[in-house]
């Protein structure tokens, strides 16, 4: 007897290869079975997903969800739970003096799984949408020992550290020690606000280290030359295993820059979408409205779900348990309908263009629970 079964939907799993009809069992918060047909007499539960799209539970690589503490987050469970999105990974919002607030009243009570990156700034992003930004940069606030301890401490929380470009170039140096020292990845901004060339900035990542926002539309020069032609140093970046993340945001994602960068072979290894108060109501929304953009730029739905999904959790070192259906991986499920007809979707610079598809989140599980539908 299975607790869920998912019944007459389309499966897309592309971490297992899968682009077919079948059904997907559920038990004890696992997946139990993936068969062609599954007898609906063997569910607790049968869930119908006819002309629907059945996918692993999204993973969104960069949002911020301190809510209450840092200006600009977001609460996890309204704007990612019930869009479709299981697991999340907090892009730096708590430094070491705020991550025990975090890790207390964020982590452990929200239903969506909430993961960290420590910012090398002490309070994190608690000046980010105020005049005291600049603050951000004072060395009093940057201490190395103290970072690292606390990866140390909450391994089991803490996946990295995190350089924002408003702590400055001297922070980005710290930054990289932090992250040897503490045995973990590390994610950096490719910024023009800070007018540090991406150049500049990779020549910092290691293997399996992360670049967020990655298609960064400006006003400083991002990943493209004066040319529209992609630098060199991005190309070798990903050659050694730098994973870029599209990271989107309220300014940092322009089509034109994905679109060139596409053209010339610089795929975004993950799709994530930088949520926060500036980009909930647009341009972002949500990660199927972002996933949706990227299938207007030409994506397959096996390419933006394999982005969303599995290489995601590969980056946070989670694939042994998610981003996959396959048996015995947690029954994370997320049910899409794709929507046909003409959509509106704007960037972070303002540019509009319409899509012909767009995906709907109806059902959400997580850990075996349905959470929505």
């Amino acid at each position: 007897m299975y607790d869920i079964v998912i019944k007459g939907g389309l499966l897309v799993d592309p971490s297992q290869g899968i682009h077919e009809p079948k059904d997907v069992a559920l038990s004890e918060g696992k997946v139990a079975a993936i068969e062609k047909e599954l007898n609906a007499a063997q569910a607790k539960r049968v869930i119908d997903a006819s002309d629907r799209i059945v996918a692993p539970a999204l993973v969104d690589l960069h949002v911020h969800v301190y809510d209450a503490v840092m200006p600009l987050a977001v609460e996890a469970d309204s704007v990612c739970l019930f869009k479709g999105v299981t697991t999340v990974l907090d892009a730096g919002s708590a430094g070491y003096l705020s991550f025990p607030g975090f890790k207390k009243y964020v982590m452990e009570r929200c239903k969506t799984r909430v993961y960290a990156l420590l910012n090398m700034v002490a309070v994190g992003l608690m000046f980010s949408g105020t005049n005291f930004t600049p603050l951000s940069e004072d060395p009093r606030l940057i201490n190395l020992e103290k970072t690292v301890e606390t990866v140390k401490e909450n391994k089991e929380s803490i996946l990295g550290i995190k350089w924002h470009n408003t702590s400055g170039p001297k922070a980005l140096i710290m930054a990289r020690r932090a992250a040897d020292l503490a045995e973990c990845s590390l994610m950096c901004e490719n910024s023009a606000y800070f007018w540090l060339p991406v150049s500049h900035v990779l020549q910092y990542l290691k293997p399996g280290d992360i670049l967020t926002h990655t298609f960064h539309g400006g006003p400083g020069i991002g990943i493209l030359d004066e040319d529209g032609k992609v630098f060199p140093e991005v190309y070798k970046a990903v050659k050694r295993g730098v994973v870029l993340d599209t990271g989107h945001g309220s300014a940092s994602f322009s089509f034109d820059v994905a679109e060139k960068a596409i053209d010339q072979g610089v795929m975004p290894e993950v799709i994530s979408t930088d949520l926060h108060t500036g980009s909930i109501n647009g341009p972002v929304f949500d990660m199927p409205t972002t996933l949706s953009k990227f299938l207007m730029l030409g994506l397959s739905l096996d390419d933006i779900i394999l982005r969303s999904t599995f290489t995601p959790a590969k980056a946070m070192g989670l694939d042994d348990r998610l981003g996959s259906l396959k048996v015995g991986m947690l029954g994370d499920v997320s049910i899409f309908k794709l929507e046909e007809g003409k959509f509106i979707f704007k960037d972070a610079i303002g540019k509009k263009r319409t899509g012909r598809q767009k995906l709907t989140p109806t059902t959400v599980i997580l850990g075996g629970e349905v959470i929505q539908g």
